[in-house]
């Protein structure tokens, strides 16, 4: 095969597989890529409330921490390495 036609092989390939997957569940798509089942959540159900509570307290707890440490990178999609230990 021709250098020229690998390459176009590539291209298409690459292109199939950043077309939007429409038509397939969001939770379908993360338990597929995570090995992990997602726990469907109802906003009316008491119980998730209080789960959507607590949630939302650690993160800000979490995101109040990170901003009195600070962090300092020149890249930064390297700052999420330093704020998993929060």
């Amino acid at each position: 095969m021709k250098n020229a036609d690998y390459t176009n092989k590539l291209e298409n390939v690459i292109k199939q597989m950043l077309q939007p997957v429409k038509s397939i569940p969001f939770n379908l798509v993360i338990e597929a890529l995570s090995n992990y089942k997602v726990i469907p959540f109802d906003p009316d159900i008491e119980e998730d409330k209080v789960l959507l509570g607590a949630l939302k307290t650690v993160a800000d707890e979490a995101g109040q921490a990170v901003n009195r440490s600070g962090i300092l990178r020149t890249r930064p999609n390297e700052v999420g390495n330093d704020i998993e230990p929060f």
